[in-house]
């Protein structure tokens, strides 16, 4: 048997990710409960959802950080890959478990991370995009409790979704880091560096002929 971290190890099955569940605590109190909001979230929580969703492509880089991940986040086998949020839909980027009504229990899960990703960088990453969310007062748009994938490709289309691919990502990072950088978190030249470095990884496999490519086209 083997052990790996490779969010999509084997072809055509289900991916592993790296669900990150996330609630804010002040002097004892939950902030993302309410219990007249969408689904037990308070407002504070709504503006950190947004502030996830909005960041989304920029945090990828980071939470998904590898050319594997990109082979886990497409279409199909409830891969998070849309840029919404919802309390039923396991496609959507952000989901709210309803197991428990319990204040306590109240948080969101970021479902697009894998377990590639080095935890101190994406959970940094994903608090202060939370964040900006709340201090900005960004609004999420409404939740979407239904099968994405029931919806025809007009309407589909008008639903944001992750990256393709790590140069895509690593691009959307160049442009949205600022949230990063508050109050020295993350520094631009540690994020010029980790760029640069993502950049030429993601180069140095797109030059490399895989296996199946040999399988295809060697013997043709």
């Amino acid at each position: 048997k083997s052990a790996t971290f490779m969010p999509k190890p084997l072809f055509n099955d289900n991916g592993s990710g790296m669900h990150v569940h996330q609630s804010l605590w002040k002097d004892g109190k939950n902030l993302f409960f309410d219990p007249a909001g969408y689904a037990l979230l308070s407002k504070t929580a709504m503006h950190y959802i947004a502030g996830i969703l909005h960041h989304a492509p920029a945090l990828c880089a980071i939470i998904a950080p590898t050319t594997n991940s990109y082979k886990r986040l497409v279409p199909g086998f409830e891969a998070p890959v849309n840029l919404v949020y919802s309390k039923r839909n396991r496609s959507a980027a952000v989901r709210i478990p309803m197991y428990s009504s319990s204040e306590k229990a109240k948080r969101i899960e970021f479902r697009t991370p894998d377990p590639t990703a080095n935890p101190y960088l994406a959970f940094s990453a994903m608090l202060m995009a939370g964040l900006d969310g709340i201090k900005k007062q960004m609004a999420p748009g409404e939740p979407m409790d239904l099968d994405l994938f029931s919806l025809d490709k007009a309407a589909l289309s008008k639903v944001r979704s992750v990256p393709s691919s790590l140069p895509d990502a690593i691009n959307a990072l160049e442009k949205d880091h600022d949230f990063l950088t508050k109050d020295g978190v993350f520094s631009e030249d540690f994020l010029k560096g980790y760029i640069e470095s993502k950049r030429s990884e993601a180069a140095d496999e797109a030059m490399r002929p895989t296996p199946h490519e040999f399988f295809k086209y060697f013997d043709a």
